[in-house]
């Protein structure tokens, strides 16, 4: 199989896995229009996303993401209750507060299509953006430099002050408006791109 039938096949999986994941739901709605404008485009196409998250997390052990245990998860911003509730969940393990700014995995065909992406992505504030991997079909990750990734708890027990979870929680939700105005500049400059 030559590269572009090989990239042609990728596109192909990619786009009816996210068919079912639209069926399904489970697509996040800040993100959609970004993926539908990306998928669009003959030389690329989306292999994941996330429009941006706010997480509560247990681990059993520190970086042992294939026994985490989510006990909240929000694509948007959230009250302090909400957290709080999601922490009460808890019981064995680490816990932690995310705040996860937007994450687009896009494949393309060539560099020079590739760098022109990324150059977009930069200039719309995702200044982590870059490849990710040249083996096969190039993948570039677009991202941000805005998270948080704070432990509040061990074991079911909050360590974290009312205080300080609520500071947490003002931060993650900043996090989350200022991902929503990059989005909103990155589906910008991809139209005015195209």
């Amino acid at each position: 199989m030559d590269k572009i039938e090989y990239f042609l096949n990728s596109k192909d999986k990619a786009l009816n896995k996210l068919y079912n994941a639209r069926l399904e739901n489970k697509l996040d709605d800040g993100i959609k229009e970004i993926i539908k404008l990306i998928n669009s485009h003959r030389d690329y196409f989306t292999s994941s996303s996330c429009s941006g998250r706010i997480v509560i997390i247990e681990l059993p052990e520190l970086g042992d993401k294939k026994g985490a245990k989510f006990l909240g998860k929000w694509h948007r911003e959230v009250k302090y209750l909400e957290v709080k509730t999601a922490v009460q969940l808890a019981n064995s393990g680490m816990i932690w507060l995310l705040a996860q700014s937007p994450i687009i995995h896009v494949i393309t065909k060539s560099y020079l299509l590739a760098d022109k992406l990324i150059k977009i992505a930069i200039s719309s504030g995702f200044k982590n953006s870059g490849i990710k991997s040249a083996t096969g079909n190039i993948v570039i990750e677009i991202c941000s430099t805005e998270r948080l990734d704070s432990p509040i708890g061990l074991n079911g027990l909050l360590f974290s002050s009312q205080e300080h979870l609520k500071l947490l929680v003002d931060i993650s939700n900043k996090i989350i408006k200022r991902s929503r105005k990059k989005l909103e500049i990155l589906e910008k400059n991809l139209k005015k791109n195209d």
